[in-house]
């Protein structure tokens, strides 16, 4: 291949100019004939920076306006007109746009001190998915792939694990149903050297479809979450679990509190037979009825529901059959019949009796046992009175003196004082 190499000095240029209209012509087609021009295409997604190479580069135009070259006096960079010129550097290998933008797509144009002119066909890739990303497990989703300039290859999107899917003309794809398979890492192609990534996030509700037991066994109604993290960033608005059939109804209740956690509302959940988890919830809403009868046979539902976002779900479908395996206290098998009458909170009619009857008794002999104390407390007391009290005394004995009768009547002489020798018993 003939090498073409022009060197202008700045003193030829105004000769150049001054060349007839045939005698330009002609220059010009002997430059596109025998000149070297490499053109490369490259494909950069929107907002990356882009690199174009160009060993000794001197100057640089997008769709034949300036961007930036340098000068040939002083060295200096001299900025031309083109839009993305205050985003760009130009080093002595190639040129760097930061930002790119879909208006930076186009022909770029490098001259060199080689003399070569090297060409670089720049297309901006811009890849979204509609919803944004996290997506719903269950909504639809289209993916798609733009491309920004006269770009004649034709996108194609590629799953997480290399497989291809249907992809229109306009690089555009639809997932009718997402499902948590689908998070993962997909990729636009447009050439076998040119694939665009994009990241997808599925939040989605995986659990059990089918659960037989028996009547008196605990049954797990399972129910976990994926990417849990992003619960709170969707808005949610309310969730948990309800029976769809037979006899709708609410079972349990989330709850969200001002930190983002998720926690189980018991409110109205006590003695409704169900186990729950008392803690923050970190991805698995799972519930457990403690005591199946045969009458909660049905389809029961995992549900989370996201302010303008649509909702999630999960079902379960219960079949409870066979014999009751439940033992009582004393070790006896308790016969409940599928199909009997009278049963509350799992328990049949007579067992609730037997528990009231022996309820009454216990209350009678704890009375008994009160009374009998208070008597026994009585009778001590009463003893240790007796024993305080003092005998009666049934024998006295007196003390008899001995006095003198001589002199006076009374035994005493004037002037004597009286005298006692003592008393003799």
């Amino acid at each position: 291949m003939l090498a073409f190499r022009l060197n202008l000095a700045e003193s030829t240029v105004p000769s150049f100019l001054e060349m007839p209209n045939k005698h330009t012509c002609l220059f010009s087609l002997v430059v596109l004939c025998l000149g070297s021009v490499r053109c490369e295409e490259l494909y950069v997604q929107q907002g990356k920076p882009a690199k174009l190479p160009c060993d000794g580069a001197v100057e640089w135009e997008y769709n034949s306006m300036l961007i930036i070259r340098e000068d040939s006096r002083t060295g200096n960079a001299l900025k031309g007109p083109a839009p993305m010129k205050d985003r760009v550097k130009m080093k002595g290998n190639g040129l760097e746009i930061s930002g790119l933008v879909t208006a930076d797509a186009g022909t770029y144009t490098c001259k060199s001190r080689k003399a070569d002119t090297i060409k670089h066909q720049l297309y901006v890739i811009s890849v979204s998915s509609s919803p944004a990303s996290p997506l719903l497990q269950g909504t639809q989703a289209e993916l798609r792939c733009q491309v920004s300039g006269r770009s004649k290859v034709n996108p194609s999107w590629l799953r997480p694990n290399g497989t291809r899917v249907k992809t229109s003309e306009a690089g555009s794809s639809t997932l009718q149903s997402v499902d948590v398979a689908d998070g993962g890492k997909w990729a636009c192609q447009l050439t076998p050297e040119s694939k665009i990534d994009l990241p997808i996030t599925v939040l989605g509700l995986s659990s059990t479809p089918a659960l037989t037991a028996r009547p008196g066994e605990p049954a797990v109604l399972r129910c976990e979450l994926s990417q849990s993290w992003l619960v709170g960033s969707l808005g949610l608005q309310e969730g948990g679990w309800e029976r769809l059939s037979p006899n709708p109804a609410r079972l349990l209740s989330l709850e969200k509190r001002a930190d983002g956690q998720l926690f189980w509302n018991s409110t109205g959940a006590r003695g409704s037979g169900l186990k729950f988890s008392q803690e923050k919830l970190d991805g698995n809403l799972s519930v457990t009825l403690k005591k199946v009868t045969v009458q909660q046979s049905g389809k029961y539902q995992c549900f989370l529901k996201f302010k303008d976002r649509g909702n999630v779900a999960a079902q379960v479908s219960l079949e409870v059959k066979g014999q009751s395996d439940e033992t009582n206290h004393g070790g006896g098998t308790i016969g409940d019949q599928p199909n009997s009458k009278g049963v509350y909170l799992g328990l049949s009619l007579w067992v609730w009796l037997a528990i009231g009857l022996g309820c009454l008794v216990l209350i009678v002999l704890i009375i008994i046992t009160v009374l009998l104390s208070q008597r026994n407390k009585r009778m001590k007391r009463r003893a240790r009175k007796l024993r305080s009290m003092r005998q009666p005394l049934t024998a006295r004995d007196y003390c008899r003196c001995s006095r003198s009768t001589v002199g006076r009547p009374n035994g005493r002489r004037r002037g004597d004082a009286p005298s006692e020798k003592g008393c003799q018993r």
